[in-house]
């Protein structure tokens, strides 16, 4: 059902992009490049018509998350929660790409030492599992251009997801966790009563409680912030509210303790610039996590510090292993790109990325569904797994027979004969260079670097 749906939602080169996705979950190892991934008997088709898909091919990209969005599994205690993260893809040396950014890269190093480069953003929001398993579940992907926001574009994202899940029947409450460089305060307000907002802080930030009640006879307006915390100064830190304990086998004993009703003094930059009228109050839980030992075994520098909003209180151990189910999609980012190949094709336009990443993520999503089907084609030196931990990458050693047993909707490849070429003699103009685009999210300006 999920294969003919799929082939539904390529409306051009439908055949090619399919079994394109078909040889990318089939390949036994790492994709080293796009002719090679044509080689694969797969993909039943000239390596010419790899480029022809991506370049010309077309994706129905609202009924593709609706797709995906359908094999989410059930929540936890009423809760699905969403993890969303960004995903750089790096092009320093693509001048004549357009719509480039600066990003982070581990790997790059200019000559100041930081680690930045130009490439595409891509922001990925997936479903988390519970249970021993580094699984998730990616139903929506986007790419950042120079216009777009971070806040603007999860936001859209979060809608989606909510409309998706109340069109499909589903009575469950999402949550959506995020890390620190997302604006929690934005998400919690422009989202507030209908999901819960779950992220990690930074510590340099100052909340406040609420302001107490004006005495008899008091003149002048109320205030509107009362007595103030600041995370990395812990003699301002009141009684909190409510605390809790739990033993986590990578982390030891952890203490959790949390003040609720608090908020940030927010002023008028980044996402709050342009906000009309006094700027609002977001109230919400203050969390601190403080861990016994790393799972190296080292020793944590401090605690960490995490946000939550949402319609109702949710218990500190809950929002404890929620923000630990968000690092299972590092490793969703790993294997796209080590394993699949995510980031391995040097496409011109960045539209041709896009098409190439929802067909990684078809790709992934096939694995992840054929994990009750294959068999454990474990190496001599691996223990054996049940099928419901199975890692992605022993679950790909087998979809090549999964896959044949489920057939194909693709059509066959069409006899041709190759077309006459470019014509002896002629040339091309050169190509536009485009610059790279900078973001000040501070001052809201956006500024280009040759």
């Amino acid at each position: 059902m999920f294969r003919q749906e799929f082939c539904r939602c390529l409306t051009r080169r439908a055949d090619a992009m399919f079994e394109l996705a078909d040889a990318l979950a089939s390949a036994p190892a790492r994709v080293g490049s796009l002719p090679g991934l044509s080689l694969e008997p797969e993909f039943r088709r000239g390596h010419g018509s790899v480029y022809a898909a991506l370049t010309r091919g077309r994706v129905d990209e609202p009924r593709l998350r609706k797709l995906l969005l359908g094999t989410v599994g059930g929540g936890r205690e009423g809760l699905v929660w969403f993890a969303g993260d960004v995903s750089n893809w790096a092009r320093p040396e693509a001048v004549c790409s357009p719509q480039r950014l600066v990003v982070h890269d581990k790997s790059a190093r200019t000559l100041a030492g930081a680690p930045v480069t130009s490439g595409w953003p891509f922001a990925v929001l997936a479903a988390l599992e519970w249970g021993p398993t580094s699984w998730t579940t990616p139903v929506d992907l986007a790419r950042l251009g120079p216009a777009d926001t971070l806040t603007g574009v999860t936001g859209a994202a979060i809608e989606r997801v909510r409309a998706g899940l109340a069109e499909a029947g589903r009575g469950e409450t999402p949550g959506f966790v995020f890390d620190a460089e997302y604006d929690l305060m934005a998400l919690s307000h422009h989202h507030a009563g209908r999901m819960h907002v779950l992220g990690r802080l930074r510590s340099n930030q100052i909340f406040h409680a609420e302001p107490p009640s004006p005495g008899p006879g008091t003149r002048g307006r109320r205030r509107r912030h009362g007595d103030k915390i600041a995370l990395n100064k812990p003699d301002t830190l009141t009684t909190p509210d409510r605390a809790a304990t739990a033993d986590s086998p990578r982390y030891g004993r952890v203490t959790l303790t949390a003040w609720d009703a608090r908020h940030r003094r927010l002023i008028r930059e980044g996402h709050w610039k342009d906000h009309d009228g006094p700027l609002p109050i977001v109230a919400g839980t203050v969390l601190r996590v403080e861990i016994e030992r790393l799972p190296g075994g080292g020793r944590p520098a401090g605690p960490m510090w995490l946000w939550h909003a949402g319609p109702t209180t949710l218990d500190l151990v809950t929002l404890f292993a929620a923000y630990q189910r968000r690092f299972d999609l590092e490793h969703t980012f790993r294997f796209l790109k080590h394993d699949l190949g995510w980031t391995t094709p040097a496409p011109l336009h960045p539209d041709t990325a896009l098409r190439w990443s929802w067909l990684v993520l078809v790709a992934y999503t096939q694995l992840r569904l054929a994990r009750g089907c294959v068999r454990d084609l474990r190496l001599p030196w691996e223990k054996p797994q049940p099928a419901e931990v199975m890692s992605p990458r022993r679950v790909r050693r087998d979809f090549r027979r999964v896959r044949g047993l489920t057939g194909t909707p693709a059509n066959p490849r069409k006899p041709t004969r190759p077309g006459p070429g470019r014509p002896a003699g002629s040339t091309r103009p050169p190509r536009t260079r485009y610059p790279t685009h900078r973001k000040n999210s501070r001052q809201g300006k956006k500024t280009t670097t040759r």
